[in-house]
């Protein structure tokens, strides 16, 4: 099947209408005529774009069922992988596995509020007047030649929208699993917050064991796509949790836009994965815009990462913060990129960037490249970066209080991490990301 083929074939299956179709048609041609990224270029000197290729063009197509909604008991039954009560606590989920219709669930109150959650093929059925507004706008099919294969090619997806005034104060849930060996996949979030709309969010990615690879994960190339619009005096907190299995090769774009008078709090987290590389921009459109980017990764055995980040301030008196650690054992890899712009008009903007990484075995490696591109000299900004290897006197001391070399390490692990994920300040969302990053810390 060509390229062209598969888009038809996904907007027919979808009934999907015209301006979808040609935009994801527009966003094929995009694909085939964008060549592969140059190794000499800033941003992939560190990976290389062969390995996000897919093999065959083949769309995951629904199974002919409409979503079903489930009763929020078993809703936190089927997310019931933390061990806090208070983390179980969910304002709405949405469970995605391939092309089976995903489960879903949200409180009445938020319903009754107007909040939608539902998967993103509903959502342009249901809401086209929202979705046709929005696709397509934060991450354009030329943002890139893999944003435009994911443009082409997404199914399902998630759609989250809160209209103006409500304030969701406990988290969305948005989980997508493979389970299906030799696959690519495309999941595509669009988040959308009106005028003083607040939300909190988790969107995660992970692998199912496929029955055909026994019990062992499958093999996934992964596209995916985040765009958030954050409005007027709007507040969202988003945390992208990256859980594949450990033989997913991932590719990962994610653009915020925020107002005047917006916050946001970026979270990216990265623990699964074989080869991964990461995009994240957030563009402080509006006076007095403020985003924080919070980043934790923990690479072992031969993962490979390679973070890039950016702040854009197109307008004065914004506000930019992130705070990325990175934790490396075994022969893992870590490239990170962070780029601070400060445009002309954007007098009376702070920005601060701070990238530690952390290095538990003489084999791993990691590298650290802040940018600051400032055409406005009425500005602040400032940025940090260190590599370097376990503190030997740190691990000596707890030595001799008893702790054997792992949980030594393990301890200077958490300490590592308590920094940046006690900025969060939402206490459910705090035990979550703890609960991943325990998990990570338990298969050492």
């Amino acid at each position: 099947m060509t390229g062209a083929e598969a888009v038809r074939t996904i907007t027919q299956a979808g009934n999907e209408p015209d301006w979808l179709g040609h935009w994801r048609l527009q966003a094929w041609e995009s694909y085939e005529g964008t060549p592969l990224p140059d190794r000499v270029a800033h941003l992939w000197r560190y990976s290389e774009p062969q390995k996000f290729l897919i093999d065959k063009v083949e769309p995951l197509l629904p199974d002919g069922t409409k979503g079903r909604a489930i009763d929020q008991a078993a809703a936190m039954a089927l997310s019931d992988k933390f061990s806090s009560e208070a983390t179980r606590n969910l304002a709405g989920l949405l469970i995605q596995q391939d092309a089976q219709a995903p489960a879903f669930a949200l409180e009445d109150e938020w319903r009754d509020a107007g909040v939608i959650l539902c998967d993103l093929a509903a959502a342009v059925q249901q809401h086209p007047e929202i979705v046709e507004k929005h696709l397509g706008k934060q991450v354009p099919i030329e943002e890139s030649k893999f944003a435009a294969l994911n443009a082409a090619l997404f199914s399902g997806g998630v759609f989250l929208y809160v209209p103006a005034g409500v304030e969701i104060g406990t988290p969305v849930h948005a989980l997508y699993q493979s389970g299906q060996d030799l696959e690519a996949v495309f999941p595509r979030t669009l988040v959308v917050l009106e005028e003083g709309a607040s939300a909190i969010m988790i969107d995660e990615y992970g692998t199912a064991p496929d029955a055909s690879t026994n019990g062992a994960s499958p093999r996934v190339i992964a596209h995916a796509v985040t765009e958030a619009s954050v409005g007027k005096n709007a507040q969202l907190q988003y945390v992208n949790v990256q859980n594949w299995g450990t033989r997913t090769r991932s590719h990962y774009t994610q653009k915020i836009h925020l107002r005047r008078d917006a916050k946001a709090v970026s979270v990216g987290v990265g623990l699964g994965g074989l080869y991964n590389k990461t995009d994240v921009r957030t563009e402080l459109r509006g006076d007095n815009a403020y985003s924080e980017m919070i980043g934790v990764l923990f690479g072992d055995a031969s993962q490979h990462f390679d973070n890039h980040t950016e702040h854009i301030h197109v307008h004065g008196h914004t506000y930019s913060d992130l705070d990325f650690k990175v934790v490396l054992e075994n022969s893992a890899r870590s490239a990170y990129t962070g780029l601070i712009r400060i445009d002309v008009d954007a007098a009376d903007s702070e920005a601060y960037q701070e990238n530690r990484n952390l290095l538990l075995d003489k084999e791993c490696r990691a590298e650290s490249i802040p940018e600051l591109e400032i055409l406005n000299e009425n500005v602040r900004c400032t940025h940090g970066a260190t590599v370097g290897p376990i503190d030997e006197e740190q691990v000596f001391y707890l030595l001799t209080r008893g702790l054997s070399l792992r949980a030594a390490e393990r301890i200077i692990v958490e300490g590592f991490f308590a920094t940046v994920l006690d900025r969060i300040d939402d206490k459910a969302m705090h035990a979550r990301l703890w609960d991943y990053v325990h998990g990570k810390l338990r298969t050492r």
